[in-house]
């Protein structure tokens, strides 16, 4: 019974089917909207929960990924990478390492594009799986809705996350964009994996 149970989720599995890693897209509407601490997270789950063999790719200028690295204690794979917790993590992630990554065994590749202001969006939209994370604080909101809705218009797609903000706010954002906001669980340590979170991305996968 065991064994039918998980062919049967091997068959249904859509990252498993595939020759070619997942690519999972994160990008920011502004600085500071927890696009690195949302790549984190999914890895944890991918990685910890559905024991998928991850990577995850820093696309862009911050270079949190160093720092990271240094503060965790990660096992060094090379030059510019480390591991935590069975995931690999690539600092200063371009097309070089992108290619790299789809010809290794990676079953997801998680790649973090900073903000939309970084001139990544060509790049986020050529993933398979794209998120985009934004603000409603007050200072930030505008350029998330202009944003939205300018995108939106030329007919791109993706699903929209928030972290910070009161729940009202969340709720009269879906209903400008008509479309759903979801709410990222809140966590202190983006490598700890909860029940909570866990229900969260059983949803959002």
């Amino acid at each position: 019974m065991k064994l039918r149970a998980k062919k049967s989720w091997d068959f249904w599995n859509p990252f498993k089917r595939r020759k070619v890693p997942e690519f999972i897209g994160i990008i920011g509407t502004g600085r500071g909207t927890g696009v690195t601490h949302f790549a984190i997270m999914t890895a944890g789950y991918l990685c910890g929960v559905k024991r998928l063999k991850c990577a995850v790719l820093e696309w862009n200028c911050h270079s949190a990924f160093g720092s990271m690295g240094t503060a965790c204690s990660g096992e060094k794979q090379g030059e510019g990478s480390f591991r935590i917790l069975e995931t690999d993590y690539f600092e200063k992630a371009g097309i070089h390492t992108l290619l790299l990554c789809k010809k290794s065994d990676y079953q997801a590749v998680i790649v973090d594009y900073g903000t939309v202001k970084e001139e990544n969006l060509e790049e986020f939209y050529r993933c398979g799986r794209q998120f985009l994370i934004g603000s409603l604080s007050e200072w930030q909101i505008n350029e998330f809705l202009d944003f939205e809705k300018r995108e939106r218009k030329a007919d791109k797609g993706w699903d929209t996350l928030v972290s910070f903000g009161s729940e009202e706010a969340r709720k009269n954002l879906e209903k400008k964009l008509k479309n759903p906001v979801r709410r990222i669980p809140f966590s202190t340590d983006p490598f700890s994996v909860t029940a909570e979170t866990i229900r969260f991305y059983e949803h959002l996968f």
